[in-house]
């Protein structure tokens, strides 16, 4: 029952409480102690029959490569479990006979829920039709078997209402439907306030669980959300007449097609007896503008339902009566068929985290539902505790750097991992296609003339993994480097030539671009306090001028945040050095340490102020002396981590 009096103040405001995200960030909030929570629901009634949840086809799988998406995963299945709502049914992922390179992909599956502690494993595909009955066995090599996976039931939406009426039960959570928010009000760079057509709410922390809407709740408050809808279309056929009058809430276990970029479930005895075939559209998705949502020429009965045409996936629906030939005799009921939307974001991985340009503007966004309770722990978590029971990073909002949330790099990279969903198989190293040369360093044209291989780029930034002149230069070393055998192991770097280079460097000098690594100045009479307390190392007292120092700095539990160099430039001036992937994640904690604190110290981002070189190796003093008095470098002058100001002479 939704509360009367509309409040005026909240410990915390959930946009889109009536979804899987919204509901359980209550239910945890609630549980963490949170009194005062108000949660808003754009839809009529809770729960909202316009989200994502509302269309979800619900099963959980745990065969990803992403050791937090496990964890995410398993977290959820665990507390579905317990609270009575999860079938454990199995489920499968086919290979399709002549796919050996999906069959290759299933086999690195099988390793990696060994290393994350998943049971998944190998099958022939006699087996997967004993336990599918309905697939044809001669379009099979085989199969990956996860006896773990299984479906929310009855729907993930009774987990919604589960999840807000117990908080209210507990006197911590009051909902109001209809009631979108319009507005946030944002004072020094921190939230105050959400707006509605019913009133404004004060609070000093707003989270966003509003799915496909996201972005248009971020534009309101100046905050980048990288994620895209997506349609996907959702098919059902029959009824199945041998399922018709089943009582079972799922029948057979679920099947993924992922060479097909396809997935199978009966309904069981709901929707009387049909089969649902789900497809991800690899070559042409269709990706939607957020304020297109709701468009009444293309919706259904719901926001996040638009009409589907068959032509959109006639060719790999043909593909799907090769495996599951019923699908072709039941035909599809097209009155029930739509296309869904979900999330994409422009990395594939979910967002979690306050927001670096608002203080107290969270997100929880981008999350299945297989992983809705478990992403919406750790976002409650670090809500209220400020940390959170596993590192979750590589979710974490603060990982993308301003130009990474710009719309049209969002658009492009979420258009590239829509293509990805379920085939092909992503390497770890597959280079994105767009939005690439957005950072080049000044040695960027010689590197090419090198045969630099950039296939991949980090934060914007290209680097040469290798050089493709040095496979002749460095043949003695090449012959000492081990063969990789497998197609994979190599795929995107030529390893016998990064690896030669590193031998040569050992036994000599060698010379690495790290322009990509992100440069941070930090001055201010509260420099060394704020440095001497987020690093392992000593950085301050009578730590020298010129000192480097190379640290980490941990969380409050002694986990590692960050790995980086800190030189010491002045009494209170120093120059931080960290890692591509990680700096605009290390300047937040930074930012937010000095600010949570009243610290009195600057920081200034140098990254494209400055080039960085390394040059390495036993003979590098004898290199750099061609270019500086040898004077300067001598061991004594220059020891061991120490920085200096140099002058290189470089006429002729």
């Amino acid at each position: 029952m939704e509360s009367s009096k509309f409040p005026t103040d909240a410990e915390v405001v959930i946009v889109g409480v009536g979804g899987i995200v919204g509901s359980m960030l209550a239910y945890w909030l609630t549980e963490l102690g949170q009194k005062n929570i108000v949660g808003l629901e754009k839809s009529t009634i809770i729960p909202s029959d316009i989200a994502s949840t509302a269309h979800a086809s619900d099963f959980v799988y745990n065969t990803t490569h992403d050791k937090l998406g496990c964890w995410t995963t398993n977290f959820s299945r665990k507390f579905y479990e317990d609270n009575g709502f999860f079938l454990k049914k199995g489920g499968l992922e086919i290979c399709r006979k002549g796919d050996e390179a999906r069959w290759e992909e299933l086999k690195r599956k099988v390793a990696s829920g060994k290393a994350f502690g998943t049971n998944v494993r190998l099958i022939s595909a006699a087996e997967a039709v004993e336990k599918f009955p309905l697939l044809e066995e001669d379009s099979m090599i085989g199969a990956m078997w996860d006896p773990d996976a299984g479906l929310v039931v009855p729907r993930s939406q009774e987990v919604v209402n589960f999840a807000v009426e117990t908080a209210k039960e507990k006197g911590a959570l009051k909902t109001f439907t209809n009631t979108p928010a319009t507005g946030f009000e944002i004072e020094n760079g921190k939230i105050v306030a959400v707006k509605t057509d019913r009133g404004i709410i004060k609070t000093n922390k707003v989270v966003i669980a509003s799915g496909i809407w996201g972005p248009l709740m971020g534009d309101m408050a100046g905050v980048g959300v990288p994620l895209m809808p997506l349609e996907h279309p959702l098919l059902f056929f029959g009824p199945y007449e041998e399922i018709q009058d089943t009582e079972e809430m799922l029948v057979y276990p679920l099947l993924r097609d992922q060479g097909n970029s396809a997935y199978v479930r009966d309904t069981g005895k709901f929707h009387g007896g049909m089969l649902e075939w789900g497809f991800y559209e690899d070559k042409n998705p269709r990706l939607v503008d957020p304020a297109d949502i709701g468009n009444p020429d293309k919706t259904m009965l719901s926001d996040s339902m638009r009409y589907l045409e068959l032509e959109e996936i006639a060719e790999p629906l043909e593909k799907a009566f090769e495996t599951t030939p019923i699908l072709s005799e039941l035909g599809w009921d097209e009155k029930s068929s739509f296309n869904g939307l979900l999330s994409v974001t422009a990395d594939a991985g979910s967002l979690i985290g306050e927001s670096p340009e608002v203080r107290g503007f969270w997100l929880c966004e981008a999350v299945w539902v297989k992983d809705g309770p478990g992403c919406a722990r750790l976002c409650a978590e670090a809500m209220v505790n400020g940390k959170t029971q596993v590192d979750m990073h590589s979710f974490d909002i603060s990982r993308f750097y301003p130009h990474q949330k710009e719309k049209e790099f969002v658009k492009t990279r979420a258009f590239e991992n829509s293509q990805t969903i379920y085939t092909p198989a992503v390497h770890p190293r597959e280079p994105y296609i767009t939005q690439r040369e957005m950072f080049v360093s000044p040695f960027y044209e010689r590197e090419k003339e090198l045969g630099g291989h950039f296939e991949n780029e980090v934060a914007g930034w290209e680097r040469a993994l290798a050089y493709t002149t040095n496979r002749k230069k460095l043949e003695q070393f090449i012959k000492d480097v081990p063969v990789r055998e497998n197609e994979w192991d190599t795929r995107h770097v030529p390893y016998d030539v990064a690896n030669a280079e590193h031998l040569a460097m050992s036994d000599s000098v060698g010379m690495i671009n790290l322009s990509h690594f992100p440069i941070m100045d930090i001055k201010g009479p509260d420099a060394e306090r704020m440095l001497e307390y987020l690093s392992v190392a000593k950085v301050g007292g009578n730590t020298p001028e010129g000192k480097v120092i190379y640290t980490n700095f941990l969380d409050e539990d002694g986990g590692v945040h960050a790995d980086l160099t800190i030189s010491r430039l002045g009494n209170d001036s120093y120059r931080v050095v960290t890692g591509g992937a990680d700096g605009n994640r290390d300047w937040v904690m930074l930012r937010n340490y000095r600010d949570d604190n009243g610290l009195n110290a600057d920081i200034n981002i140098r990254t494209h102020d400055i080039t960085t070189l390394g040059l390495w190796g036993p003979k590098a003093v004898s290199a750099l002396s061609n270019f500086v008095d040898p004077n300067e470098i001598d061991i004594k002058n220059f020891p061991f981590v120490t920085s200096k100001n140099l002058t290189l002479n470089l006429s002729g």
